[in-house]
């Protein structure tokens, strides 16, 4: 049996203040371990994308390979390096939604790939895990995601098919509450024993109200529609687009600035910024005015924000008058 210890994991909160979340050693040997035995097979090596810096590396690319007494390679530096992979070794690959470009080179290169699976978790998967998923399955790997927030631990699990089953939750979690109606929608509300602890509370809370909108299915399962709040997930950091606008206005007075999410092929989410400021590139000055928040994938300048009678945003006009002022 390992020793681990308590370890503390930051996330940049709705608002963007820093937010600090503790989960104490057995909490993460705990979900290392069902997770493990609920979703994977034997494994002889792991091969991780994801940095220890984030709860889902710290699981999978480093407690999991200790618990198993297996060897693993830390890809999560060097995004373009294709692993080393020894015939006949079952290998777990720890995927973020960026990582699926390199797993498509894995797949051309690969003649059996028998028992090995791919784990994807952070944020929603991609074009690329589409393309890549039909020739990995060929050689004989298995692929799942994981749901679940730094707040929470995992959630739930499901293979990664073309026609996407229900999310199922873990053994240890269950709903808190839902809806009478089984068509209705509703924020996920969890009970799991693995939820962490923010950092200042007294203790952990038993349950936790996501802010991810699903459609339950049955006792065990839900469909995700969406997310409820302007919080986009860009290769597992999280981005509050309504915190990157305030900080921007503020910095920027006289300054229209809107973000918009947006699907990416990459990184599975993302955001635009646009904004109506002077000609120059307000792009090198982003890091010193978002800070730890994620840049925008694009940033485009437009003379107007177009507006509905309501204020709300005309998204495809916005588009439009961005790329033509580019």
């Amino acid at each position: 049996m390992i020793t681990v210890a308590d370890r503390v994991f930051r996330t940049s909160g709705h608002t963007g203040e820093p937010v600090d979340w503790a989960r104490t050693g057995a909490q993460l040997v705990a979900e290392t371990e069902l997770v493990a035995a609920a979703s994977l097979g034997p494994v002889d090596q792991v091969v991780t994308f994801a940095p220890t810096t984030h709860l889902y590396g710290t699981l999978f690319g480093d407690l999991l390979p200790r618990i198993l007494g297996v060897p693993v390679q830390d890809l999560s530096h060097d995004v373009l390096a294709l692993p080393v992979l020894p015939a006949g070794a079952r290998t777990l690959f720890v995927c973020l939604p960026a990582s699926w470009h390199v797993m498509r080179a894995v797949a051309a290169g690969a003649a059996d790939l028998t028992g090995s699976i791919a784990l994807h978790g952070t944020g929603p998967t991609t074009a690329a895990t589409a393309q890549a998923l039909p020739a990995l399955t060929a050689r004989g790997l298995r692929a799942v995601e994981l749901f679940g927030s730094t707040e929470t631990g995992g959630v739930a699990q499901r293979d990664i098919s073309a026609d996407p089953a229900p999310w199922r939750l873990l053994p240890d979690v269950a709903f808190a509450d839902r809806p009478e109606s089984p068509d209705e929608t509703c924020l996920l509300h969890v009970r799991s024993p693995r939820i962490a602890r923010r950092v200042g509370a007294a203790a952990a809370a038993t349950t936790h109200l996501l802010t991810d909108v699903v459609r339950v299915v049955g006792d065990r399962e839900f469909h995700f529609v969406g997310r409820s709040s302007r919080l986009v997930k860009i290769n597992g950091r999280r981005c509050d687009l309504g915190a990157v606008e305030g900080l921007l206005a503020a910095a920027l007075p006289g300054t229209e600035v809107v973000c918009l999410a947006v699907r990416d092929g990459i990184r599975g989410e993302h955001y635009e910024l646009f904004h109506t400021g002077p000609a120059d590139d307000l792009r090198p000055r982003l890091p010193g005015l978002l800070g730890d928040l994620p840049l925008p994938r694009g940033v485009h300048r437009v003379p107007r924000i177009p507006r509905t009678a309501t204020g709300k945003v005309k998204t495809d006009r916005l588009y439009s008058l961005g790329v033509s002022a580019r």
